[in-house]
């Protein structure tokens, strides 16, 4: 009896994040055009949450800002990294002193409000507001929407930039686990989904240089 009362509270408990909240995702050797223009092998950033009993990451990435669960984001990790010869490598960045509720409050509310916004390095690339964003730029206002940092110009700042800047605040980056998947469904199907991922690439890319005429 003991044992099933104990199952039935193993079960029923809410889930718990084994992520802090507000804790980065760093991309490393994960975008070659990335790498060069910013002289750093830090390529992507994310920031993760824990809301809805689930863990959750906030990116800017082409074509626009979204939010998907920590478990699909390593799945689709599993996916990039069995397709390359040279895989990124993926580390979690804790911060060094768990945030107050209300600023997790206040950070869960700007990365919620920027979701569906449009991905662009124009920014960065003219060190000047757009109506576009990028991953850096998302991550350092979310960051600063804590109270805990502030960055004169979220805009103009690498993602590398970015985390030399709050690394004293950060516990020292532990590798996060991504298990190397192919690409499910008939030959077909992942056929289907590269040229579909290429063709938005295209789009987002077309769309961007049209933006820089303006």
């Amino acid at each position: 009896m003991n044992a099933i009362l104990l199952a039935v509270a193993v079960l029923s408990a809410p889930s718990v994040s084994t992520v802090p909240d507000g804790s980065l995702l760093i991309l490393r050797n994960s975008n070659k055009p990335v790498a060069a223009a910013t002289g750093s092998d830090i390529t992507h950033l994310a920031m993760v949450f824990f809301e809805d009993e689930a863990e959750w990451v906030y990116e800017a990435t082409p074509a626009k800002v979204r939010r998907l669960l920590l478990t699909e984001y390593r799945r689709e990790l599993g996916v990039l990294s069995h397709d390359r010869v040279k895989p990124p490598s993926v580390s979690i960045l804790e911060p060094r002193y768990p945030y107050s509720e209300l600023q997790i409050e206040r950070m869960r509310k700007y990365a919620r409000s920027q979701i569906g916004r449009r991905y662009s390095i124009q920014g960065y690339v003219r060190r000047q507001e757009s109506d576009g964003i990028h991953c850096a730029q998302l991550t350092a206002a979310t960051l600063q929407a804590s109270g805990r940092f502030h960055f004169d110009e979220a805009y103009a700042i690498s993602p590398g930039e970015l985390i030399s800047e709050v690394a004293s605040l950060h516990k020292s980056s532990a590798p996060l686990k991504v298990t190397s998947t192919p690409k499910a469904g008939s030959w077909c199907q992942r056929s289907w989904a590269t040229w579909f991922n290429y063709g938005a690439w295209c789009r987002w890319a077309c769309y961007e240089t049209w933006t820089f005429c303006w």
